[in-house]
């Protein structure tokens, strides 16, 4: 029995981890930081403050991280004007289809309210989702349950009927430890370590290189 299905967003609903790669190197060529994309490799699949940590060493301080967070923002609203921000294949579709079926729709996302409030909007997703839930909205970030818990508790959803789709392990990690079915749709802009199950000592609900997956067994229901 399901309940409610939650989904992550950057890298599972919209193909954002590549433009976030590289409003980093700009940001880092105009402060004239040497940046690589390799650097960033050793980044991804992070928490978020295992990745601050890693960015304030690189950088040189938290301070100067913080200085540049704020123009990589700049950077991102300029891609979204310029149409360079997508969706990830079959994301709205396979939204919809929790819908239709009569289920709880969340979001449980480590990205901050004003940002992805942004994102919502400009790509009209707000109507699909019962419950959303940001990064600055719980204590602490993936790969912690909380905000998979909170999401569910919100619509009083049994965390053991609730499916939770997710790109990266981290994330894939936090709804495990929530009880939930895990659905891994990894991000292919990741490393190949930072994909594989195996890592978290996880065995999918389901896995697949697309939302597809996922779509495919809510048509079953």
């Amino acid at each position: 029995m399901i309940e409610m299905v939650i989904f992550d967003m950057d890298g599972l609903l919209i193909d954002s981890e590549q433009m976030y790669q590289r409003g980093w190197l700009k940001v880092a060529k105009n402060h004239g930081i040497s940046l690589t994309e390799a650097d960033m490799r050793g980044w991804s699949g992070q928490s978020a403050s295992q990745t601050m940590a890693k960015l304030a060493a690189h950088f040189g301080s938290a301070a100067i991280v913080e200085e540049m967070k704020e123009e990589r923002e700049l950077f991102i609203a300029d891609e979204l004007a310029n149409g360079a921000l997508k969706l990830k294949p079959y994301a709205k579709e396979t939204l919809a289809k929790v819908k239709e079926k009569g289920l709880y729709c969340g979001l449980a996302t480590s990205t901050l309210k004003k940002r992805g409030q942004m994102y919502l909007d400009y790509f009209e997703l707000a109507p699909f989702f019962d419950v959303v839930t940001f990064g600055d909205d719980v204590k602490e970030l993936k790969p912690d349950p909380e905000i998979y818990l909170a999401t569910a508790a919100k619509v009083k959803a049994s965390p053991q009927h609730t499916i939770a789709a997710e790109d990266s392990l981290t994330g894939a990690k936090a709804a495990m430890e929530a009880g939930m079915k895990v659905v891994l749709v990894p991000d292919q802009s990741l490393p190949a370590n930072h994909r594989d199950p195996a890592e978290i000592s996880l065995t999918p609900f389901l896995q697949g290189e697309s939302l597809k997956v996922l779509l495919d067994f809510l048509n079953t229901l």
